[in-house]
């Protein structure tokens, strides 16, 4: 059985899901900022529960009148998750 049969990823196809480094990843798992599981040495990322971490971060392009760039969401700002605000 395979990992994606039951819709696990490794953390090389997570960092290349979101085309990412795996060190910035790593580093995300360290703090607990991306939902992950842990097994042993080995990480591993539930692709449903990781690709809706990720659209969190989606940007429509209309910025938001009044609202600061670096607006908490969900009791997170976004620096907490090492994101940089994108300027609208």
């Amino acid at each position: 059985m395979k990992n994606h049969d039951v819709g696990l990823l490794t953390i090389d196809e997570a960092a290349a899901l979101l085309s990412v480094p795996k060190s910035w990843l790593y580093e995300r798992t360290r703090t607990n900022s991306v939902p992950h599981i842990k097994l042993g040495k080995y990480l591993r990322f539930d692709q449903q529960e990781f690709l809706a971490w990720a659209r969190q971060f989606r940007r429509d392009g209309h910025g938001r009148p009044g609202r600061p760039a670096a607006a908490v969401r969900g009791g997170r700002s976004q620096a907490a998750f090492g994101l940089k605000a994108h300027r609208s």
